[in-house]
């Protein structure tokens, strides 16, 4: 039975786009076998080639050993069937895309196959657990767990109501044996405490897009240059994916009515032309190697 004392062994993840190879990775580099589902073959197939290839990343980067790889590789589990993928794990953790009634659908589905003492979570950006908590059945066991981009250390963590405090132990444990940092909201609002700092910046910076104030490449300058940071807001939305982002707005919008929080005209032309970010190689940078990772491009001094 998992709990605070003993190591979580296996852990279910349904979805494997971005978020979902992102968990399946951290799991694995810490030999915690991440059997990975989606209802796209070919999205399984694509998981698991991305997760191999952000472990030889690191190996290459000195990140990871090298002896290791192949313990790591082995913990990955691509998974044909709901059934196979969540029947014995430990946690499992739903990573389906944005939209509340898929999210529904999909946590009831896995209440059929998990095991009576298996904890569920949601990586939602900006659903709030008691919106999906009765899906699952077993609502005391159910949380929320917003994981950032492969080795962000921070994993913000939001109970909602009657989640019971055995779960919320249990979250900061099995986080803390991935080597992450968990950070638990004390009371539950819509897209956690500390990703709402994050979505501020998203909305304000897209206004000043969508109102030709500004250029993602002079915005993000400027971040970096005040914040020292790697990456600035318009290149961290290309990580996230631009239709994700999109999707997270909505999620606001529909519960505000707020027009301020309808994503502005550029994002949808962006989204309508294909230009997504990384998954698709273009968004507010071309990609692989956006022109901020070029040498002398914080400085301008690049040209």
């Amino acid at each position: 039975m998992p709990d605070t004392k003993t190591p979580v062994r296996t852990v279910a993840i349904v979805g494997a786009g971005t978020m979902g190879r992102r968990i399946a990775y951290g799991c694995v580099i810490q030999r915690v076998e991440a059997r990975v589902y989606d209802e796209m073959p070919s999205a399984i197939t694509d998981a698991v080639g991305a997760v191999r290839s952000l472990v030889a990343e690191r190996v290459a980067r000195g990140n990871l050993e090298a002896r290791g790889v192949g313990d790591a590789q082995a913990c990955l589990i691509p998974c044909s069937t709901l059934r196979d993928c969540v029947a014995q794990a430990d946690w499992i953790i739903e990573t389906v895309p944005e939209d509340l009634e898929l999210k529904r659908r999909v946590l009831n589905e896995i209440r059929r196959f998990a095991a009576e003492d298996a904890y569920i979570a949601t990586n939602s950006s900006s659903i709030p657990g008691s919106w999906l908590a009765e899906s699952t059945g077993r609502p005391e066991r159910f949380i929320n767990m917003n994981f950032g981009a492969p080795d962000h250390l921070k994993v913000e963590v939001m109970g909602h109501p009657t989640t019971a405090p055995e779960t919320t132990a249990a979250a900061r444990a099995f986080l803390r044996q991935l080597g992450l940092v968990p950070v638990v909201a004390q009371r539950e609002i819509q897209g956690y405490p500390t990703n709402r700092v994050w979505r501020a910046v998203k909305k304000e910076v897209l206004q000043l897009l969508d109102g030709g104030y500004s250029t993602p490449e002079d915005i993000d300058r400027g971040w970096m240059l005040d914040w020292h940071t790697p990456i600035g807001p318009c290149g961290l939305m290309d990580v996230v994916g631009l239709d994700v982002v999109r999707d997270i707005e909505m999620i606001y919008y529909n519960a505000s009515g707020d027009p301020s929080d309808k994503p502005p005209q550029l994002l949808h032309d962006m989204i309508t032309a294909g230009k997504l970010g990384v998954k698709s190689g273009e968004g507010f940078y071309t990609h692989p190697n956006p022109a901020y990772e070029r040498p002398g491009w914080l400085t301008g001094d690049d040209s």
